[in-house]
């Protein structure tokens, strides 16, 4: 990998006394988010974009001498649940991501891996050694894993949007691919309508894999797959993907209660993946195809239905020029700092108060954070959880249009340097346990 923090992680002694299948866990814990690390560097692919990209690894300057302040600040934040049809210029969203849940990721939940194919590198070749009982074993999942008292939980902390990540098998069943097609969309149509019908929740499905793979990764459809790019066939698969997401958004009657995402996290050159290198000139026309392939399917069905993109690491202004101003889209960039070398619990705060409002780009269509955590490289407390979750929440609704929490379950609990384990810092259902997510807003660092 090409990628400062994915070889500083990798220095890191603590990760290093782990054991080889401890050190694949970590490994799949740096692909989850070094969406993580968000997008680029400055100018990469003028020639293709008069936009230039934005990079939280090469534009956010942390300092591990820094000496915090110890003043914080309330804020009285208004992110109310949407009943019309949502506008991303103006919407703000406390959100949660379902990850795990239509799309299994080592990382969340190592332990449900290892009770059920502990050989398995991703879920088609989970699917592969499981055979016949991969479909019991999933549907198994999809029940108990997201449920309406999680949901109710969300909403006792004004939790207003769900950001779930789905694979294409949840919607088609593509010729030759081990990934599961089965009765995924009867369990989300259940939580869903709970989520919308209770609560006036808003819904973000996440396309978060695509035939023939995006990324070489388990989350873009298998480790390995890249063979996305330049496919027709594959691309014809993932519009038909696209179609049967707005058939089913139509069949719930509830249509002004979704926003599209079409892709997540994709990378023609994944040697160089969580970075602007990671899309080539190629790779970055292809991705236009796509996007406006898939703006005109939603045209076709509701222009009013929002499409979000996942900046593919190049940030909102590298995009910008490439839409009218008029189309109805916003942008997704992620930014963690886990694997930051400099990133600590008391300085990251002041970098999100300084430096991460530069990802709203130049102002011509809505950004939201779609993936972050509360995790730094190091030093990590359970006592700043509060401040970084605060500190986040205040950044990006004054600034951007919200965000979505990585996860809302999570159990691995790997070390960390610092306090806790993995799951402390990336658990929104265990951070309302532990009074770090509250209603209030009020332990921000600015």
């Amino acid at each position: 990998m090409h990628c400062r923090g994915f070889v500083t992680f990798f220095d890191n002694p603590i990760l290093l006394s782990h054991t080889p299948s401890m050190r694949n866990l970590i490994w799949s814990a740096l692909v989850l988010a070094f969406g993580v690390i968000a997008k680029a560097t400055l100018g990469h692919n003028a020639s293709v974009s008069r936009g230039s990209t934005w990079s939280a690894r090469d534009n956010i300057t942390l300092s591990r001498e820094f000496q915090p302040s110890a003043e914080r600040y309330s804020h009285d934040l208004s992110y109310k649940n949407p009943k019309k049809w949502v506008n991303w210029h103006k919407f703000k969203a406390n959100g949660v991501n379902l990850g795990g849940w239509f799309l299994q990721e080592h990382v969340i939940d190592q332990g449900w891996w290892d009770s059920v194919t502990p050989n398995a590198t991703d879920e088609w070749t989970l699917c592969q050694q499981l055979g016949e009982q991969c479909g019991p074993v999933l549907e198994k999942r999809y029940a108990s894993w997201i449920t309406t008292v999680d949901v109710d939980k969300m909403a006792s902390v004004n939790v207003n949007v769900l950001r779930i990540p789905v694979s294409y098998s949840v919607w088609i069943d593509v010729p030759g691919s081990q990934l599961y097609h089965g009765a995924q969309k009867d369990y989300l149509n259940a939580i869903a309508m709970y989520a919308i019908e209770t609560y006036n929740m808003h819904i973000i499905l996440s396309l978060h894999n695509l035939p023939g793979g995006t990324n070489n990764l388990e989350i873009g459809e298998a480790v390995g797959h890249n063979a996305w790019w330049g496919n027709q066939t594959n691309l014809d698969w993932s519009y038909k993907a696209v179609d049967t997401m707005l058939a089913w958004i139509q069949g719930t009657g509830h249509m002004s209660s979704f926003t599209i995402s079409p892709i997540n996290e994709p990378a023609d050159e994944p040697t160089a993946f969580a970075s602007a290198a990671g899309m080539t000139p190629s790779g970055i026309e292809w991705l236009q195809k796509y996007f406006n392939g898939c703006l005109k399917r939603i045209a076709q069905v509701d222009k009013r239905i929002p499409m979000m993109i996942q900046d593919a690491f190049q940030g909102a202004s590298f995009w910008s020029p490439r839409f009218a101003k008029a189309a109805n889209i916003a942008f997704d960039t992620h930014i963690y700092f886990f694997a930051n070398p400099n990133a600590t619990s008391f300085n990251v705060p002041n970098g999100l108060c300084e430096q991460v409002p530069d990802a709203a780009g130049d102002g011509k269509f809505p950004v939201f954070i779609g993936e972050y955590s509360v995790q730094s490289q190091w030093n990590n407390t359970l006592a700043s959880r509060k401040t970084l979750f605060d500190t986040w929440r205040y950044v990006s609704m004054s600034q951007m249009q919200g965000n979505s929490f990585w996860s809302w379950k999570f159990t691995t609990r790997s070390e960390i340097d610092g306090e806790g384990t993995l799951k402390d810092y990336w658990s929104y259902e265990d951070m309302i346990d532990g009074g770090a997510v509250t209603t209030e807003t009020t332990d921000s660092y600015c």
